[in-house]
């Protein structure tokens, strides 16, 4: 705002439980500088020329192997595009699938750039609830029901069934089979985001949305991003043939980096990708651990969480106590970051919910951490209370 002061910087350094992102003392640097010099050694010359739009046929082979493992499908080569991440998977399959004035369904709370990809394709974004076992399958199709009603078109539907971002939620085995049954009666397309599905600490891995549909009218995205670096941008969209055909007539970037490409197939395909997931997810589950004990310590008077069984985050809801605008002052001045709720929401609600990340942050400052958001919390609470 023209003439506004500009804001002081907080009296300490703040601790930052904000980036969904890996722990960077885990990344994989010594084993991908190996990976990636046996490539140039080996293929260098097919390594750093394009290399197509589609991906890398050796990726995509393993790709195949094993998702198809998994989930009990039948796959190939040709059933995967290769993309940069997550993010460029959802842009490619709403630029595909999406035209102006169509309407796109997002779960509510959810992660921004989902909604953003939809947004960006000039079609409307509307929200479906959620709650601790997933989206809520009689409000999804309630909420199709009375958009189609309206004479709108509701094109796609985007959801994170595994440890979703924000809240942390996985998608029961009902609820899954719910959506999939909503979404096929009404010509909804499903687009699966699995980018935290590999980062388990506790209970089974579920069917994905893809399986349960027979892979018929659902995408499923993925990525090597969260398991391995983000800075690779390596991700893939698995999908029925003749939708990866129609995927692939509406990208013109040439594909992203076969060399990159390659160096993960190196990486994944000599078992490096088993045994770093083995020790990643014994750090994420330990991080989650000291801060479900700090919050149990500090906070609950103020708020109230469940306990996810992977992922990255913690979802808090305040109590009705806490005045969310005294929070976001009380944090900032005494040094705790966070996410507040209405980044995720569509409608400009969730005020009464802060996103944790405990992937990023160093172990050791989490109890600090949360110290300060307990003590914040409370300030927070006495201000409700005037």
């Amino acid at each position: 705002m023209a003439g506004s002061r500009p804001q002081e910087p907080p009296p300490v350094p703040p601790i930052a439980l904000t980036g969904g992102i890996p722990d960077a003392d885990t990344l994989p640097i010594q084993e991908l500088m190996e990976a990636s010099s046996s490539v140039l050694r080996r293929e260098g010359q097919d390594a750093l020329r394009y290399g197509g739009h589609q991906g890398h046929v050796g990726l995509r082979d393993w790709l195949a192997q094993e998702l198809g493992r998994r989930e009990g499908l039948s796959l190939t080569a040709d059933s995967f595009t290769i993309t940069n991440g997550i993010s460029g998977a959802l842009v490619n399959v709403c630029e595909t699938f999406l035209d102006e004035g169509d309407v796109g369904l997002a779960e509510s709370p959810t992660f921004p750039g989902g909604a953003g990809a939809m947004q960006n394709c000039l079609s409307q974004v509307v929200g479906v609830p959620l709650d601790e076992d997933g989206i809520i399958p009689e409000a999804l199709s309630e909420t199709i029901e009375r958009l189609k009603g309206e004479g709108r078109r509701v094109k796609l539907l985007y959801t994170t069934p595994n440890f979703q971002n924000p809240t942390g939620t996985t998608m029961t085995l009902e609820r899954r089979q719910a959506v999939v049954e909503v979404c096929q009666r009404h010509g909804v397309l499903i687009a699966e985001d699995d980018a935290y599905g590999d980062i388990r600490f506790e209970g089974e891995r579920l069917p994905s949305l893809f399986a349960l549909a027979g892979g018929k009218g659902a995408v499923y995205l993925g990525t090597f991003s969260k398991t391995m670096a983000t800075g690779l941008r390596v991700g893939w969209v698995l999908a029925d043939e003749l939708v990866i055909e129609a995927l692939l007539r509406t990208r013109f970037d040439l594909g992203t980096s076969p060399w990159l490409q390659r160096t993960v197939l190196e990486f994944v395909s000599t078992g490096l990708l088993e045994h770093h997931l083995a020790k990643v997810n014994e750090v994420y589950r330990s991080k989650r651990d000291a801060m479900l004990a700090a919050l149990d310590e500090r906070c609950g008077r103020y708020a109230s969480w469940g306990r996810p069984e992977g992922g990255y985050f913690l979802w808090l809801t305040l109590a009705e106590t806490v005045e969310p605008a005294a929070l976001a002052e009380a944090a900032r001045r005494l040094g705790v970051a966070y996410v507040g709720g209405p980044a995720f929401h569509l409608d400009g609600g969730g005020q009464r919910s802060i996103r944790l990340a405990y992937s990023f942050v160093r172990e050791q400052e989490i109890p600090e951490a949360i110290l300060r958001l307990g003590r914040a919390l409370e300030e927070a609470a006495r201000s409700g209370a005037k």
